[in-house]
C-alpha cells in the first residue's frame, strides 16, 4: 500500500472559478483523487491569465476553468500559447455553450457540478491519474 501511495504523482492545477462553493468542491475532489496536488485558484479570468503569464506556459499540468467569469472569461488562456490541457467546466451545457469552450481551445468540457467520476475521467484522459 505504501508503494502505491509513493507512485502517485503530484500534479499542478489551476482552478479558474468565481463561485466559492465550486472551488470548495473542486479542491476537495482534487485532493482526494490524486496523490498530491499543488492547487492555484483564480477568481477571475484576468487573475487566471496573470497566474499563467507569471508562471509560464508550462506552469500547470491541468487548467480547469469556468467560462463566464468576472473581469474576463477563462477562454483567453489558450490564446497565450499555453499547451497545458484545459477543461471547461460550466452549468451552461447546450451545444453552442460547449462549442464556445472548444473553439476557444479547451481540450475537454464537463458540466457542473464536478464529481469524483468526472474528475477521474479527466485525469485519466490526460494521463494525470
Amino acid at each position: 500500500m505504501a508503494g502505491a501511495a509513493a507512485e502517485r504523482k503530484v500534479i499542478r492545477v489551476l482552478l479558474v472559478e468565481d463561485e466559492e462553493i465550486h472551488r470548495v468542491l473542486a479542491r476537495a475532489l482534487l485532493r482526494s483523487a490524486v496523490g498530491g496536488v499543488e492547487l492555484d485558484e483564480a477568481g477571475t479570468g484576468a487573475e487566471a491569465v496573470r497566474r499563467v503569464r507569471d508562471g509560464g506556459a508550462g506552469a500547470y499540468d491541468l487548467i480547469i476553468t469556468d467560462g463566464k467569469m468576472p473581469v474576463m472569461d477563462g477562454h483567453e488562456i489558450r490564446a497565450m500559447g499555453v499547451t497545458t490541457p484545459i477543461v471547461g467546466l460550466s452549468s451552461d451545457t447546450l451545444p453552442p455553450d460547449v462549442d464556445t469552450f472548444i473553439k476557444a481551445g479547451a481540450d475537454d468540457f464537463t458540466p457542473k457540478p464536478l464529481s469524483k467520476e468526472k474528475l477521474v475521467r479527466i485525469l485519466a484522459k490526460f494521463n494525470l491519474a
